[in-house]
């Protein structure tokens, strides 16, 4: 995740995980110099200020024009590794992975960066060039010497069979289920993500600009969807530092994630309680009620909780959700938790990690659980995908969850893919993704809703 993640997802950077945030990052425009009221191009700032504007501009999270900015000095410094190594780093931030991959490429030319050629393959294949990226990260894997090689050339290795998977999904291409994003009254340059189907014709969903995301809901009336306006029947205390959210099936119930600022693990350092916390608010007579913060044993202390998804069965409430609290498998797993469907209180039982079957080393996020047919939706970083997080499902079999099943194409692509959500109908689903789409959108750097059909 990733600063926050736009809504804290892509979760932290860490020496073993070549995965990255995608930060909330805006768009920014080119900088330009100002100096004795005399506006200057670009290309003719001397190296100080590009680098004092670089930094300026990553401070203030605006990574896209820090990337830019430190490209610009690297090419100007004789194709400098190490500020292209920033430049790459603040690219991968905002996923945009072609100036990443070629900042990347000048950057594994040193050895400073023993991890470069790792992330130019990943970035290679968020391109969907996935026969170069696999030979890239095979290179890597023979030539890696650095620290943690074991676990660097297992990394390399998923990274492979997930190019694999890709190239042979390719050969037998599913004809049948569309994928269409929204109209662009939803889908706009900001972030769009977390679908919550709340009604066949009603949808909420979150858009973020900036640091904050606001929930939104749009109407649909047969075939057309209207205009969205933001979410203001909730208490405003949801809107607050509201990442993300689902109702309750029965519809009296709002379950939530609500960050504090800086709300990844990486920025956590010294607070004291969660940076990410699931919160409930009940529906009442008089409308809803204010927000509750869900116990100690779920929010545990020093760690990130969200995502929440709750779902009901056999006279049970199942809330699963995303945690990189200490004693899991690493980054952030899945958990699930229970309470009885005829108490009033939010008492949960104690969170069951999901286990190693479904966790990995990496991110596991965005759960939606299909209480039918037993079968849970979720997004990894961990296993084989086809680019950056992937939708898989995984089907419960007693107290056993199977081996998840990577969802193929045209549902994932080389970016991207979460926040999978069925429809009410159970006809067709959700999700969120930053794919390009033709001519409409040629850019990875924002995340937009999309609807699945045919399925």
């Amino acid at each position: 995740i990733y600063t926050d993640f736009f809504h804290c997802i892509q979760i932290r950077v860490n020496p073993f995980d070549p995965f990255y945030p995608c930060a909330n990052c805006g768009i920014i425009g080119c900088l330009i110099g100002l100096s004795f009221f005399v506006f200057l191009p670009l290309n003719a700032q001397p190296l100080p200020t590009l680098l004092k504007n670089a930094d300026r501009e990553a401070n203030a999270g605006h990574f896209q024009a820090a990337a830019e900015l430190w490209e610009r000095a690297g090419r100007l410094k004789n194709s400098d590794p190490a500020l292209l190594h920033q430049a790459a780093e603040a690219y991968a931030r905002v996923r945009d992975y072609l100036h990443a991959a070629d900042c990347y490429r000048v950057a594994s030319t040193d050895a400073r960066f023993p991890l470069a050629p790792l992330r130019h393959a990943r970035a290679i294949k968020q391109l969907g060039r996935y026969e170069e990226a696999a030979s890239a990260f095979d290179a890597f894997a023979q030539n890696y010497r650095g620290d943690y090689k074991a676990v660097m050339i297992a990394v390399a290795e998923n990274e492979i069979a997930g190019c694999e998977l890709a190239l042979q999904i390719s050969d037998n291409q599913d004809t049948t289920t569309i994928v269409q994003p929204l109209p662009d009254s939803l889908n706009t340059g900001e972030n769009e993500f977390a679908p919550i189907p709340f009604s066949d014709n009603l949808l909420y969903f979150s858009r973020a600009s900036e640091s904050r995301a606001k929930l939104m809901r749009i109407l649909r009336k047969g075939e057309i969807w209207g205009r969205p306006e933001e979410a203001k029947s909730l208490p405003e205390e949801v809107s607050a530092k509201f990442r993300s959210g689902c109702f309750s099936p029965d519809g009296t119930r709002f379950y939530y994630a609500r960050c504090e600022e800086g709300c990844t693990a990486e920025m956590g350092g010294s607070v004291a309680t969660s940076p990410c916390a699931i919160f409930c608010i009940r529906r009442t007579e008089e409308g809803w009620a204010a927000p509750e913060r869900l116990r100690t044993y779920i929010n545990l202390e020093a760690s990130n909780n969200m995502f929440p998804h709750v779902a009901q069965a056999e006279g049970f409430e199942y809330l699963f959700f995303s945690s990189d609290r200490v004693g899991g498998f690493g980054g952030l797993d899945l958990y699930v938790c229970e309470r009885p469907l005829d108490s009033e209180e939010l008492d949960f039982s104690f969170p069951q990690n999901l286990g190693r079957t479904v966790n990995t080393g990496a991110d596991e996020v965005t759960p939606f659980y299909q209480a039918d047919a037993k079968t849970l939706w979720f997004s990894s970083l961990g296993h084989p995908s086809l680019g950056g997080l992937d939708i898989f499902k995984t089907e419960k079999e007693g107290s056993i969850w199977s081996k998840p099943q990577n969802a193929g194409s045209p549902i994932n692509s080389p970016v991207d893919d979460y926040f999978f959500v069925l429809k009410k109908s159970g006809e067709g689903a959700y999700f969120s993704s930053n794919r390009r789409v033709g001519e409409a959108k040629t850019t990875t750097t924002d995340d937009d809703i999309f609807e699945v059909s045919g399925w």
